[in-house]
């Protein structure tokens, strides 16, 4: 039984029924745990004899989504931690300390949807005790990984910078250009897949305009097609003039959000 087959029954028996698979009504437990490793994996950071990940994890849920997981406490939070780690260490990363997951309700979050916030704390302590099946699973498929074509290398045994950097190493085709704003002239490459637009520190994109949301917006690709989605900012998001919800847009569209105007582009 590999690592996420073992969190999956664990938490069926915690949650009793509560959760049907194939249904797409709720977000399933397992959903939220493969997350958080993707998550743990894209901020990784290389020092010269280790690779850490994070160890605190604030995950953001609708409250829609939040309040079947609030109910069981402690222990589905325990069991996210146990299956972290063991994918953590089957990976060969390092943690600080046992990895600590908080959940909070936050309707500006859409339902079926999530928003993790990262952090490096070595002051933190997370109490439970060893689970030898998730350690031994662990241990079977302990991989071998090319980190270094992957990540950021630090000089520090310590990682300080969350913020992740674009690496030019990668295939990237379209980029984001501010035209106006306060982040006026500044370029941002765009990677397949979804980028978060706002002034909170842990999205992908952080603007400085006092106008934009913490979480203003979204960017999602599969590929050619960009598609923009407004999520639920206060000043709201607005298309060649036009205020708009979720709209494809092209080469050349302007984007206006706060005081910022920015444009679609080839990289």
């Amino acid at each position: 039984m590999n690592l996420l087959a073992r969190f999956e029954e664990v938490a069926e028996s915690l949650f009793t029924g509560m959760f049907k698979k194939n249904n797409n009504s709720r977000l399933q437990p397992v959903e939220l745990a493969k997350e958080l490793v993707r998550i743990m994996q894209k901020n990784k950071q290389v020092s010269i004899s280790q690779v850490y990940v994070p160890n605190v994890y604030r995950v953001f849920l609708h409250s829609s989504d939040w309040s079947p997981f609030a109910n069981f406490g402690d222990a589905f939070l325990i069991e996210l931690s146990k299956y972290l780690h063991a994918e953590g260490k089957k990976s060969g990363f390092t943690f600080l300390s046992k990895p600590s997951i908080e959940l909070h309700s936050d309707d500006t979050v859409k339902p079926h949807e999530m928003f993790i916030e990262v952090d490096f704390d070595d002051s933190i302590e997370v109490l439970w005790d060893d689970d030898d099946e998730y350690e031994e699973e662990a241990q079977e498929a302990v991989e071998s990984v090319d980190w270094r074509d992957q990540t950021n290398i630090f000089q520090g045994e310590l990682p300080y910078n969350l913020r992740n950097s674009y690496e030019q190493s990668r295939k990237i085709r379209y980029a984001l250009e501010i035209i106006q704003g306060p982040d006026s002239g500044k370029t941002f490459p765009l990677e397949e897949g979804t980028i978060h637009i706002g002034r909170h520190g842990q999205c992908e994109i952080v603007l400085q305009d006092p106008e934009v949301s913490r979480r203003h917006l979204k960017l999602s690709s599969d590929g050619e097609d960009w598609v923009i989605d407004d999520l639920g900012s206060t000043n709201g998001t607005w298309l060649n003039g036009q205020r708009i919800a979720k709209q494809k847009i092209g080469l050349g569209d302007r984007v206006e959000i706060g005081q910022t105007i920015f444009i679609l582009r080839h990289h």
